[in-house]
Order: C-alpha cells, then sequence, then structure tokens
C-alpha cells in the first residue's frame, strides 16, 4: 500500500508512543498552521487551530484508515477546524454575498484568463507570492475565504458552499468580487510582469 508508512505511524502514535506523536506534528505543523493563517488572516486565531487539529488528530487517530495520505487526512482535520473558527466569528456562518455581475461575465472571464496566463511560473515567483498574500490580507472574509478554498486549496464550487453553509452562486458571486479586488491591486505587479516578458 502507497500509505503503509502513514498507517503504520498513526498505529504507533495509538499505542502511545511519544517519538510517533512527535513525528505527526513535526512534519504536519507547518502545512495546518499555514492553512490556518491564510484563511483566518490572524496569527492567535491560527495558533488556537494548530492545537485544536493536534488535539482531534490524537483523539481521532483510530478512524485513519490509511486510504489517503496521512497530510491529506490532517488537513481536512485543519480545515474543519479553521472553518469552525470562521462560522464561531460570524455567529454560525460566513456571509457570502449573493449578486452575481452578469453582465460583467465576459470581462471577468477574459480578467482571470490573464491571471492565470502562465500559473506554474506564476505562482513559483516569491514577488507575486508575497504581494498576493498582502493583498489577500485587505479582502474582507466573505471574499477571501472562498478565494483561498477555490483558487488555493483547490475545492470545488459545491464543496466550498457546503463548507460555508451558502449556496453555489453566492460562491461564484464573492470569487468573482475577489478576483476582481486582487486584480486591481495586483494589476501594477502583473503589468511589469508582462513589460519584463516582452
Amino acid at each position: 500500500m502507497a500509505y503503509e508508512a502513514d498507517k503504520q505511524l498513526a498505529a504507533q502514535a495509538l499505542q502511545g508512543d511519544v517519538e510517533a506523536k512527535t513525528q505527526i506534528v513535526t512534519q504536519h505543523q507547518s502545512l495546518v498552521y499555514s492553512l490556518a493563517l491564510k484563511l483566518l488572516n490572524d496569527t492567535s486565531d491560527a495558533e488556537n487551530v494548530l492545537q485544536d487539529t493536534f488535539l482531534k488528530v490524537f483523539e481521532k487517530l483510530d478512524s485513519y484508515a490509511g486510504k489517503s495520505a496521512l497530510q491529506t487526512w490532517i488537513y481536512r482535520i485543519a480545515m474543519n477546524e479553521a472553518l469552525m473558527t470562521i462560522r464561531k466569528r460570524r455567529g454560525g456562518m460566513v456571509p457570502i454575498i449573493e449578486d452575481p455581475d452578469e453582465p460583467q461575465k465576459a470581462k471577468y472571464e477574459s480578467m482571470l484568463r490573464s491571471l492565470d496566463r502562465d500559473p506554474l511560473e506564476t505562482l513559483l515567483d516569491t514577488e507575486f507570492k508575497s504581494a498576493l498574500q498582502v493583498a489577500m490580507t485587505e479582502l474582507p472574509d466573505s471574499w477571501r475565504i472562498p478565494f483561498i478554498l477555490k483558487d488555493i486549496e483547490g475545492l470545488s464550487l459545491k464543496e466550498i458552499a457546503a463548507e460555508l453553509d451558502t449556496t453555489v452562486s453566492a460562491v461564484k458571486s464573492s470569487l468573482h468580487r475577489g478576483r476582481s479586488v486582487l486584480r486591481d491591486k495586483l494589476a501594477d505587479f502583473i503589468d511589469k510582469q508582462d513589460q519584463e516578458g516582452l
């Protein structure tokens, strides 16, 4: 099995092996913290999610069956913990603004294509990642969270709608608005990259 090593590590941790538990935390804490910080935009909340995630990991470790990577299983727990924190902040749910801007759809599609002109090169560019991270922190939660879940974490629209307890059309609207604002904030950087590429 591809995940036999993960399954064995989990079994050792379940038997009380302190080294195995330490290894699980050490291997996955930066992933969990990074995800929580992206979603919550608050170091204190991200640290709480980090702690709560690993408490839940060790509480539910007996349910890990080795059908996926341990990292994937832990990531899902971290995602749920972060989303629960967001729901608590909002009194039960994350507000998603519903109002798709249909007349702007063609312009939106073209802007999206221009941002994704060479995704691998752009995503690997540290300057762009840094500029994007700063721009994302300035977005309201209702736009930032769907953007992160869709464009960075790769969830489907249906998965995002279910996680945020809203409709797919509301998620699409929030993505549209968030991406538009990010494009405006990153316009100088993108123009500079285009000029350097000529």
